[in-house]
């Protein structure tokens, strides 16, 4: 980097920052700005954990995270809505648009060169004899909608008539709505095409999965391309034929333009990236080619098996048109093939140690598929034999080293280079071996880690995996009232610039990074510089399922060979989410088992209180000898107390639930007074009810006693209850009897 020279912010708004097109978007971006030093904030703005379902149909409304110290902003597909894009553009932040264009603005748009990949896919099936041709795919996205167009475009121009049936419209980018789409059609009309062109390559596994469960052949019932040439495409069989749009050189170029409009440069238009036909089994041809060749090899290496070599390296080595530095570019390589077969073919000097060496070092840089060495040794061996025969065409030599040992030494050379070019091949296939054995034991501790974190351990990032080297924060929303937990919506839910998150911890170890832990601060404004360090920070939303509990920052590089980065930070986040989730509803069950204990408290008091009051109650009626009654008028039904049939002689579990009990027992000769006292009091006698009768004992026995009552009206002013007392009052004075009566 250039003393003096600026370092800017550049934020990458992206669906999810990981995976074969995003992720290869990024490193495109990453590697450019890395020389210069500047920092790349990746922001994805879909939840977390969206593989296991289908992406939202429509962007969120806004992703404002970082978007207050950024320098420039790159909006890859459909990451936000137009209303977003507008808000960016008005704070005066130059912006670059990624296979997406918008109304809204005017910025300018990086797309693969769509059209042309596509017309190469068509015009090669044509070529294979096909007529009848589909296109496999969504019609949501703008590059969708390019190679569709293009697709009609090739058709019509080769005097094809293109058929509505042929459209097999898909619901995503993704294999299991192409499977559903395939499926459909085997079980309803059947396929109307002998060949198809699919969107994106994880389109054309999905379907070409299920053709073949149908027990139909690939190519010979159905010819397959896809687009994106992806190492999912080179591990299935047939392998997928498939157009390669350079989603790193996509990048590369969005962020030279970027930097260009930050700069202060008049950038405008659509900028295309070049785009590659790689050709395999699905579409009908026996081996990988690429369709544009090498230029400015001398003339002898513009033979037949050069050329052939020059199209299996552009197909099958990711790096062909990566910006890798000095000496690690396909035609460096390529030249460095061809000194030593030259070297062998004139002087009969096979390559030293060093130089092979060297070879397998930028084959390895130059990240070749797994498929790479399968397909290179057929084309390096003809090569081989294209210089064994111009040394046995040649005159005899009047010199040493003779044609027999000259071919002797093409040979050895062959040999020597398919060695180097296997270690170069096999390096890469164990470096990602050990990335994928790494990436697994870390996603292991990681996962076992949240299952038995607590709320501190959770905070505080204990569960990171060990090899983890860049720092890490998390930070939760403030406003928790709504935002996570069940019946929540991360996706349709709007990230407003004007909500707040707390860090709660970081991993960040530098003075001003740890005082921030606690602190709150705007959404835009997250991460800090002091929390995000140098190289490339994802900041990724902690959500899973309904829950959305706010956003992981974590710093490292891009890896460029993974099929995947996604599976790694996302994966992370989700299961933030789920540990969150976890101790939430713990804590939740907390709560309700010790307000249940409360309650449970309180009822055993009440309980011992209406035991108490019972028993005095019981103890003031058997001191007084007055028996007591309710009476519902409504119901009809009385309630007797135990003294009360203990006054008539009844057990205390007779059954009496009705006044009949009292007035039926009453002498038939004061039968008449206890009724009118009775129908006054309903009738609503101010006066409570008092009076002597005689009744009649369960014994038999005759006795005399007092009766007082009173009735008790609802809200309505409605007579309802009469509660009275019964006194024992045989044998006493008229006079007595009156006394105890008041």
């Amino acid at each position: 980097m250039l003393i003096g020279k600026r370092r800017y912010v550049i934020g990458v708004l992206s669906p999810v920052v990981g995976g074969y097109y995003f992720g290869r978007v990024l490193a495109g971006i990453a590697r450019t700005v890395r020389p210069d030093g500047h920092r790349v904030v990746a922001v994805q703005t879909y939840p977390a954990d969206l593989e296991r379902e289908q992406f939202p149909d429509r962007p969120p409304g806004t992703a404002a995270v970082s978007l207050g110290q950024l320098d420039g902003v790159i909006v890859i597909t459909s990451a936000v809505n137009e209303a977003t894009l507008l808000r960016i553009e008005d704070d005066g932040t130059p912006v670059v648009l990624v296979s997406q264009r918008a109304t809204s603005i005017d910025a300018p748009v990086v797309t693969p060169d769509n059209e042309g990949g596509t017309r190469a896919a068509v015009e090669h099936l044509i070529a294979h004899g096909h007529r009848e041709i589909g296109f496999l795919g969504s019609l949501r996205q703008a590059d969708i909608v390019e190679r569709h167009e293009a697709y009609l475009a090739t058709l019509v121009a080769h005097g094809i008539t293109p058929r509505p049936e042929w459209l097999y419209r898909t619901a995503d980018n993704q294999e299991a709505s192409a499977a559903t789409v395939a499926q459909a059609l085997l079980g309803g009309p059947g396929l109307s095409t002998t060949a198809t062109v699919a969107a994106t390559d994880r389109n054309a596994i999905g379907f070409s999965r299920v053709l073949q469960a149908h027990g139909l052949a690939l190519p010979g019932d159905q010819a397959i391309v896809g687009f994106d040439h992806s190492e999912a495409g080179s591990r299935v069989r047939p392998r997928l034929a498939s157009v390669d749009p350079h989603h790193d050189q996509v990048g590369e170029l969005a962020v030279s333009l970027l930097l260009a409009r930050i700069r202060g440069e008049q950038v405008a238009g659509q900028h295309l990236s070049r785009s590659t036909l790689v050709t395999r089994e699905s579409c009908g041809c026996l081996d990988a080619r690429a369709d544009t060749l090498l230029e400015g090899l001398p003339a002898q290496e513009g033979s037949t098996a050069w050329r052939r070599l020059g199209e299996v390296a552009r197909a099958t080595f990711d790096g062909a048109e990566a910006r890798l530095g000095p000496g690690a570019d396909l035609e460096s390589w390529m030249r460095g093939v061809q000194r030593v077969f030259r070297s062998a073919a004139v002087l009969g000097q096979p390559p030293t140690q060093a130089t092979l060496t060297s070879l397998a070092e930028s084959t390895r840089a130059l990240r070749p598929h797994p498929e790479a060495l399968e397909q290179l040794i057929p084309a390096l061996r003809s090569v081989e034999e294209e210089f064994r025969g111009q040394v046995k065409r040649e005159q005899k030599a009047s010199r040493p080293p003779s044609r027999a040992a000259r071919a002797r030494a093409v040979t050895r050379t062959a040999t020597d280079v398919l060695v180097a070019l296997s270690a170069g091949c096999t390096q890469t296939l164990l470096a990602r071996s050990g990335r994928l054995e790494r990436t697994i034991t870390d996603q292991y501790e990681l996962d076992l880690d949240l299952l038995h974190a607590d709320g501190r351990a959770i905070r505080t990032l204990t569960w990171l995996p060990r090899g983890h080297r860049g720092p890490a924060t998390l930070a939760l929303w403030t406003d928790t009232e709504g935002t996570h937990g069940p019946g929540t919506n991360p996706a349709a839910a709007p990230m407003d610039g004007a909500r707040t998150l707390e860090i709660v911890g970081t991993t960040a170890a530098s003075r001003q990074a740890t005082a921030l832990v606690g602190t709150h601060m705007p959404v835009g404004k997250f991460p800090p510089r002091a929390l995000a360090g140098e190289g490339v920070v994802f900041v990724v939303p902690v959500t899973f399922g309904q829950s959305d509990w706010g956003m992981l920052a974590i710093g490292g590089g891009v890896d460029t060979h993974a099929t995947s980065s996604r599976d790694k930070y996302d994966h992370w986040a989700a299961m933030v989410a789920v540990a969150l989730d976890r101790e939430d509803r713990l804590t939740s069950l907390q709560r309700q088992q010790a307000a249940l204990a409360e309650a449970a408290d309180r009822e055993r008091a009440l309980v011992l209180d209406l035991r108490t009051e019972v028993e005095r109650n019981a103890l003031v009626q058997d001191v007084a000898l007055e028996g007591t009654w309710d009476w519902d008028i409504a119901t009809g039904q009385v309630f007797y107390s135990r003294t009360w049939r203990a006054l008539v002689g009844l057990p205390d579990d007779a059954p009496c639930t009705g006044i009949e009990e009292w007035t039926g027992r009453v002498h038939p000769e004061d039968v008449r007074t206890v009724q009118i006292a009775i129908a006054r009091q309903l009738a609503g006698d101010a006066d409570p009810l008092d009076l002597e009768h005689r009744l009649l004992a369960a014994d038999g026995r005759e006795m005399w006693v007092r009766c007082r009552a009173t009735t008790v009206t609802d809200d309505a002013g409605i007579r309802a209850r009469m509660i009275g007392v019964l006194m024992d009052v045989t044998g006493m004075p008229a006079r007595e009897r009156r006394g105890v009566a008041r």
